[in-house]
């Protein structure tokens, strides 16, 4: 009997890596989501302090 040399797959890894980089997309999807509502949060401080300034003179 005669064997050949099979070639290497890493299907494993390479699904793996897929996965990774959906997980990473998605994750970095959410921290610019979360970055746009604190944005929003320091403004909305920022426009209350002005406000409460402009009250006080």
């Amino acid at each position: 009997m005669e064997f050949k040399e099979a070639e290497i797959r890493r299907d494993d890894i390479k699904k793996l890596l897929e996965n990774t980089k959906k997980l990473a997309g998605m994750y970095s999807e959410l921290l610019k989501v979360k970055r746009e509502g604190w944005e929003n949060v320091l403004k909305s401080k920022i426009r209350k302090a002005q406000k409460e300034k402009e009250q006080n003179g």
